[in-house]
Parts: C-alpha cells; sequence; structure tokens
C-alpha cells in the first residue's frame, strides 16, 4: 500500500488536487448573521431537510477514509492524493452545517426519523469496492448539487444561499474526481461488474424516493416537491451514466 517514492505521474488527479489545495476556505468567510429573511417556519423545515446532508457529510468522511487505504493497494497514489484532500472538504462542510444549525437556532432530525440515510449509507459501503464507492458518491454529490442548488435559490441574500453556492464549488470537484477516476477504471471492468453499478442506482434511488416521501411537510414548506427533486436528480443521473458508458441510450426509471 505505501510506496516510499511512489510516480506521480497523472497529471489530471495532480491538477484537481492542486485545485482543491487553492480553493480551500473556511466557516470565517461566511456571514452567519443572515438569518432575518427566513421565517421560523423556513427555519424548521431547513432543519430537517438538510439532516440527511449533514448525515451525509459526515458519513462521506468515514467513506474516505475507508476507500483510501483501497485506492493506495490498487496502485492509483495520485487518486488517493485527491481523496485526502476531498476528506478536508466533507469535513469542512459537516462542520460549517453544524455552525448552520446554531444559526438558526434549529436542530436535526432525530436519527430513528430518517432510517434510510443508514440504509443509504450501508448500501454505498456494501461490497468494499472503490469503484463502485466512488460512483456512489458521485451520485451523493449529485444529490448535494441538488440540495444546496435548491437552497441557494431559495434564501439567494441569507446564511443558507452564501453558504450553499461555496459548497457547491466543493460539490464540482468532487464529480470532476468521480470523472476521471470512473474513466480510468470502468474499461478494467467486465460487462457484470459495469450491471453491478445500474444495481447500485437503482438501490440508492429506491431509498431516496422513500426519504423524500419521509420529507415532504418540510419539503413543502420549502414550496419543495420530493417528486420534482428525485426527478431532477435521476436525470442527472442517468447523464452521468450515459456519459460515462454504462448505458447506450436514454433509459426509463426502474425505480418504482
Amino acid at each position: 500500500m505505501i510506496q516510499v517514492d511512489p510516480a506521480l505521474t497523472d497529471d489530471e488527479f495532480l491538477r484537481l488536487f492542486e485545485k482543491g489545495v487553492g480553493a480551500q476556505w473556511g466557516s470565517d468567510q461566511i456571514d452567519w448573521g443572515l438569518v432575518e429573511n427566513i421565517s421560523p417556519a423556513q427555519k424548521s423545515a431547513l432543519g430537517h431537510v438538510i439532516t440527511p446532508v449533514f448525515l451525509g457529510e459526515q458519513t462521506a468522511m468515514l467513506g474516505v477514509s475507508a476507500v483510501l487505504p483501497m485506492v493506495l493497494t490498487g496502485g492509483y497514489p495520485e487518486a488517493a492524493l485527491y481523496l485526502a484532500s476531498m476528506g478536508l472538504d466533507e469535513a469542512r462542510h459537516f462542520r460549517n452545517l453544524s455552525h448552520l444549525y446554531r444559526a438558526l437556532g434549529v436542530e436535526p432530525l432525530a436519527s430513528r426519523r430518517l432510517p434510510e440515510m443508514w440504509r443509504y449509507h450501508a448500501r454505498l459501503m456494501q461490497k468494499h469496492d472503490p469503484i463502485q464507492w466512488v460512483f456512489g458518491i458521485l451520485i451523493s454529490d449529485l444529490f448535494a448539487k441538488n440540495f444546496y442548488g435548491g437552497f441557494a435559490e431559495r434564501f439567494p441574500d441569507t446564511v443558507v444561499g452564501r453558504l450553499s453556492r461555496r459548497t457547491l464549488q466543493d460539490e464540482a470537484r468532487h464529480q470532476a474526481f468521480s470523472d476521471r477516476y470512473l474513466n480510468r477504471m470502468l474499461p478494467t471492468m467486465d460487462p457484470a461488474g459495469k450491471a453491478e453499478l445500474l444495481v447500485l442506482r437503482d438501490d440508492l434511488f429506491r431509498i431516496m424516493e422513500k426519504l423524500g416521501s419521509r420529507l415532504r411537510g418540510p419539503m413543502e414548506t420549502l414550496e419543495w416537491s420530493p417528486e420534482a427533486f428525485i426527478e431532477e436528480l435521476w436525470n442527472d443521473t442517468e447523464k452521468w451514466v450515459k456519459r460515462l458508458g454504462l448505458v447506450e441510450s436514454p433509459q426509463t426509471s426502474s425505480i418504482s
């Protein structure tokens, strides 16, 4: 796993790592007092709707720590280098969302209220395979992108909107990493392995549909339809599935 002097020759991963290093930021760059334009009902709803993302940022830290040794063992030190920086991104997101809850004066939902989140992250790590995890984390990053994008659109001149816009920059880098890694690894997989990735996609979406049902009330308070969110996320995911060559033509959802 550990080499004394690994040859760091993959320029694409190295450029992405350097870009991530240069784009680091902290909570001191956010004005946490911008909450005046958020009503009490909206604050409560935000506390509930943010909960899956809050849990997701924490489990992403655990996922990076578990997958990084696998990537090193596979002989990809440049990808592991980027994953180490990604772990810092996830830690920052977790810290910032924790701070956001204090700024809004609300609390996340109790974990027992969202059992699907534990099923979701257990499914991500089920195979103990870095390719499966990176594909799953790509879907998770698209999930986060749509959530943060929705927050930025609905609360543009508040702490929620400003924090979301900064976080979206990190999510874009994570998607770029998944793109590079999967484009290198997918040609090494047989058809059965690629088909398993589509099974993972469908399993994750089934879980997210149930999650959306549980969050229907607070989402509707924010004028957000769970069905519209899932449809947008599905369409976003399918663009990537086609781009990665996992399917040859548009598919209709088989998750219902």
